[in-house]
């Protein structure tokens, strides 16, 4: 060998002798020859292995597909109101569940009959929504779970993760590709996060198998299409014909009726998801999570291939990789207009539960100081406290993804310390707040911009022994990224998209997230916030509310003025989940309104919208139906027994609770 290198000497330098006046010119054409080949390889999406390209359409005819899957609640249906029907307020003693899909429900409250608790229903609970529910939720996704069993009060984030061959500049002049294939799908984490919490929280009164059983008879049995999922797939006609010049559908089973004409199951028309109900099966009788994540396994396997196969990068090593965080849940103390103290619990990791305790905190510590009965004035300081909620989340991201950097914990736990002290509420409420005017968006100091989440799925359990559970579940838009493994009966996120991606500043000057840019391993931001709400009864902890909601962005803006109705406003569960929401996330400069009408019904002796216009400089602009949201509330009867309120928001997604 040495020989021959000597040998081959010689005839390179005279090669180089040769050609040397043209060097410069040589080193330019194969400059070119490269990056043309980089540019053919990043418009193709290179495959790993020897599959072939996937070729996706032109991206201004993608970006009008994607126009029908930002829609953050999934499909609504209906409308606030401020009438709702008794019949959607479920009351128990023992138990109560609260979910988009009523079948779900009941099924949860099977679980609890068989001495299940509120963790061992959760599992059921959020299978069932996903098998159902597919567009908006399933085991290719990811969530988050906030958890109280016996006085322990978890966070569990269950979020996607990025592969590691991800790259902060990815997507960079591509940024569809973050939406629509397999470049779009990061590692799954909904079935470790319920295994977690079925280990830490479970009653081990019922077996792993035993809580996937009736949800493997569901998919082989069949369930009929609902009318929320008959109206997402609705929204897919229009655009088949540019989604069959992709292969994405070529996977589709369940979805169809006539698959080789493209036509859709419409409401009422029975789907069966066998190869769902097989993966299932598998992960049942397995008796954890873990053959989900093996890279030697089948599912994994599967997965890899299709999600490759559509322009994905994902290893099956990123599976074994993929970790849930488990921690102590954020935890805020208040107390209500009656005086009554209450300790807030929300999730911690990349969530938003600390932007909920922001506003919270905010808006309570302006209640003490001065409390109001002028109306206007209320909906003024829940407004204001909505931007700097905004403002606050603009600093946060997954701070956790380098494990052993001492100094990204500090700057965590120095946001949590912040945003969650009387010291900083009230030198904000002091040099930055008036009760007789808001102010440009630059006055809330915002950090970055922020990036706008989308569709998801909540529900809220309460079991007999006061234990309780919060579980927000995602694949992010409509049918995530569309990737569909018809081996496993999987639907796959597209949760990349939560991600910041470099480029130039927004039409504001804000620049995106440097908290929130696309590193391996690292979970997206997300603005999820499953709550619960606890006060003492003795030396215990009990619920009194649990609460979350879908609706992207608008989710911890909901949530908190739910809670403010409930706590600060003495507003029922019933008519807090019923009655019209607003949302403010700083930019765009207005407040968004659920049907102006409804809302300004609710004040028949004064016109509200003119009235935060003229008096408090509030802009505003009318929307449809910004949330989704889910809720328990507990209250101790006049015997001191505790009685557990359920309501699903059925006036926007058909949602019903149970209890017994």
């Amino acid at each position: 060998m040495i020989d021959e290198k000597h040998q081959a000497g010689p005839k390179t330098g005279a090669l180089s002798r040769i050609f040397s006046p043209n060097r410069r010119l040589v080193n330019i054409l194969l400059s070119l020859v490269i990056l043309t080949y980089c540019f053919i390889s990043w418009r193709s999406i290179p495959l790993l292995g020897d599959q072939r390209p996937f070729s996706y359409p032109p991206d201004h005819v993608l970006s009008s597909y994607m126009q029908i899957t930002r829609d953050p609640l999934g499909e609504p249906l209906g409308y606030p109101t401020l009438s709702p029907n008794a019949s959607h307020l479920h009351i128990g003693e023992k138990a109560m569940i609260s979910c988009d899909v009523p079948i779900c429900s009941q099924m949860g409250g099977d679980i609890l009959r068989k001495g299940g608790n509120a963790a061992d229903a959760a599992v059921t609970v959020a299978l069932c929504i996903g098998s159902i529910n597919s567009h908006s939720s399933g085991i290719g996704g990811g969530g988050y779970i906030t958890s109280s069993f016996e006085n322990d009060v978890i966070s569990i984030d269950a979020r996607e993760m990025a592969p590691q061959s991800a790259f902060k500049e990815m997507y960079r002049e591509r940024e569809i590709l973050s939406k629509f294939g397999g470049l779009a799908v990061a590692v799954p984490g909904e079935l470790k996060g319920l295994y977690e919490l079925y280990q830490r929280h479970g009653s081990k009164n019922v077996s792993w198998y035993e809580l996937f059983e009736p949800v493997i008879e569901l998919n082989r049995k069949g369930f009929r299409t609902g009318r929320v999922v008959a109206k997402a797939l609705k929204s897919l006609e229009t655009y088949v014909p540019i989604l069959k010049l992709t292969s994405i559908f070529n996977t589709w089973d369940f979805i169809f009726k006539d698959k080789d004409n493209y036509e859709f199951v419409q409401e009422d028309d029975i789907i069966k998801r066998e190869s769902l109900a097989n993966t299932l099966e598998l992960i049942a009788k397995s008796g954890s999570s873990d053959i989900f994540y093996d890279p030697k396994g089948p599912i994994v396997e599967s997965l890899v291939q299709v999600i490759n196969g559509l322009g994905g990068w994902i290893d099956r090593e990123d599976f074994a990789n993929y970790q849930v965080s488990v921690e102590k849940a954020l935890k805020f103390d208040f107390n209500s207009s009656q005086e009554e103290s209450f300790s807030l619990f929300t999730s911690s990791g990349s969530s938003s539960g600390l932007a909920l305790i922001t506003a919270l905190n905010f808006f309570s510590t302006l209640h003490n100081k001065s409390p109001t009965s002028d109306v206007p004035l209320k909906i003024h300081r829940t407004i204001e406290s909505m931007k700097w909620m905004a403002s606050a989340r603009s600093n946060f991201g997954d701070f956790l993804v380098h494990k052993d950097s001492s100094s990204n914990k500090t700057f965590r736990q120095d946001l949590i310390d912040k945003y969650s002290s009387l010291n900083w509420s009230q030198s904000t409420i002091e040099s930055k707040y008036s009760d007789n005017r808001t102010f440009p968006w630059q006055h809330y100091e915002p950090k970055y911009e922020l990036t706008e989440p989308h569709g998801t799925s909540h529900f809220s359990i309460v079991d007999k022994s006061g234990n309780a559970v919060g579980m927000t579940t995602t694949v992010n838009l409509l049918f995530g990224s569309l990737v569909y493994d018809n081996r496993t009966g999987i639907i796959l996120n597209n949760e990349m998209d939560d991600f910041s991606v470099p480029n130039s500043p927004n039409a504001f000057n804000l620049t995106p997230s440097i908290y929130n840019f696309i590193e391996p391993k690292k979970r997206p931001l997300s603005s999820t916030s499953p709550t619960i709400v606890m006060t003492k009864q003795g030396t215990q902890l009990v619920p009194s509310l649990v609460i979350g909601a879908a609706g992207g962005s608008r989710i911890t803006t909901a949530i908190f003025q739910a809670l403010v109705n409930i706590y600060y406003d003495n507003i029922p569960l019933l008519k807090a989940i019923s009655y019209p929401r607003l949302h403010h996330q700083l930019i765009p400069e207005y407040a968004m309104c659920e049907n102006y009408e409804v809302f300004q019904d609710r004040y028949q002796d004064i016109n509200m919208i003119r009235e935060l216009r003229d008096r408090f400089g509030h802009d505003f602009q009318e929307t449809g139906p910004l949330t989704v949201m889910n809720g328990v509330k507990g209250h101790e009867d006049n015997k001191g027994k505790l009685i557990l309120e359920g309501v699903a928001d059925y006036w926007r997604k058909l949602g019903e609770a149970w209890g017994y």
